[in-house]
């Protein structure tokens, strides 16, 4: 190792890992006020959904035939759809058990007259709307009334048919939306619309087509809690394993600077290049830990084995030095692998691999630079 540094000399290496052993609180000021710019962004990061349009490239013809649409006939119209289903607790109860009971109808009819003021709501059709047309504009005040009226008139027999299902335990509400509208507007006004008085033994559920409101959203809210779950779950078996591998509770935790920071800083580039948490991406957090924590082990390691004959200042010089060129490689390796992604011509893909390319980069640059200072400043003494 000490021809190696003759070697070098004063090189840029050796005087970066100099600089680093010996200005360690510099750099870890100067890398603090980073973290910190990098996770007021971070905070900003949006999530969205995954439509076809934005999965197939440009160039496709199923997505120029949809622009030309668009162009020549207007904004298109999504489907939503808000059911009722009867789910009585009890076998011998009053609670309702068929939705043609005119207490279920009128809910029904409440709730599509509160959907219509939800802005980008088109329309809103249900059962209750058969009803009052072959009734005279009134709901009938019993059931057997309703499948009367229904029994002599065969056309809204067939045409109720559409939101009620066969064995009467469920019933629609249908909705066109605008899909050129805030989907989380949509779906809170929509929801909010929801909360009102059922009746008893009757529960309220909301779906909708592919690229509905509804799905974009939910999709939304499980990309971040897949992605907290994910992240969590591997922090904690990264955690364990650090401390099983170097059997101490401090140099097992300073290597989990690596994918900390790194992922603040990633997280940070993400939103100031404007890109979103997809479903597809979401996973793309664990992987980054579980690559990225190699470079924090590689460091420590080699950082304890230097303690053995020099001291801190000398040992991370010599750490530095060992590892710098080792990591560089795999790190170039790991962008060239997941930037390779975009040939797929696929957007979904080529986010993936450019933020998996800049975790593994930031992954690298914090074991280089923070991981080093925080080792230098805990290690007081020689390590036996």
């Amino acid at each position: 190792m000490r021809d190696k540094l003759s070697k070098l000399g004063k090189g840029p290496l050796e005087k970066y890992a100099r600089f680093v052993s010996h200005h360690a609180i510099v750099v870890l000021a100067i890398f603090l006020l980073f973290t910190v710019f990098a996770g007021y962004h971070a905070s900003m990061v949006g999530g969205g959904g995954i439509s076809y349009e934005e999965i197939l490239p440009e160039d496709v013809n199923v997505v120029d035939t949809l622009e030309l649409i668009e162009d020549q006939f207007g904004s298109s119209v999504s489907r939503t759809t808000i059911t009722v289903e009867t789910e009585p607790r009890y076998a011998k109860s009053d609670e309702i058990r068929d939705v043609r009971d005119p207490e279920v109808l009128r809910y029904v009819d409440l709730l599509a007259e509160r959907t219509k003021l939800v802005y980008g709501i088109v329309d809103a059709n249900s059962a209750a709307d058969v009803i009052k047309e072959a009734n005279g504009g009134r709901i009938p005040s019993s059931l057997r009334s309703v499948k009367s009226r229904l029994k002599k008139n065969e056309v809204a027999e067939q045409r109720i048919s559409n939101f009620i299902s066969d064995d009467y335990s469920m019933t629609v509400v249908r909705l066109n939306i605008l899909e050129d509208i805030d989907e989380e507007e949509v779906v809170a006004g929509l929801r909010e619309a929801m909360n009102i008085d059922k009746p008893p033994g009757v529960s309220v559920g909301i779906t909708g087509d592919a690229g509905s409101p509804v799905v974009l959203v939910t999709t939304i809210e499980l990309a971040q809690s897949t992605m907290a779950e994910t992240s969590l779950v591997s922090f904690a078996v990264i955690i364990l394993i650090l401390i099983i591998i170097f059997a101490s509770l401090k140099h097992g935790l300073i290597p989990l600077l690596t994918i900390v920071l790194g992922s603040v800083w990633t997280f940070g580039a993400i939103a100031l290049t404007g890109m979103e948490i997809t479903p597809a991406t979401s996973g793309a957090l664990a992987m980054i830990m579980g690559i990225g924590i190699d470079f924090g082990i590689q460091v420590t390691k080699r950082f304890r084995y230097e303690l053995k004959s020099q001291k801190r200042e000398e040992a991370m010089v010599d750490t530095l030095s060992t590892v710098f060129y080792p990591m560089c490689i795999t790190a170039i390796a790991a962008v060239i692998g997941f930037k390779s992604l975009s040939l797929a011509r696929l957007t979904v893909m080529a986010d993936m691999g450019t933020m998996m390319a800049t975790g593994v980069v930031f992954c690298m640059v914090a074991a280089l630079t923070m991981v080093p200072a925080v080792l230098v400043l805990f290690e007081r003494k020689k390590w036996e």
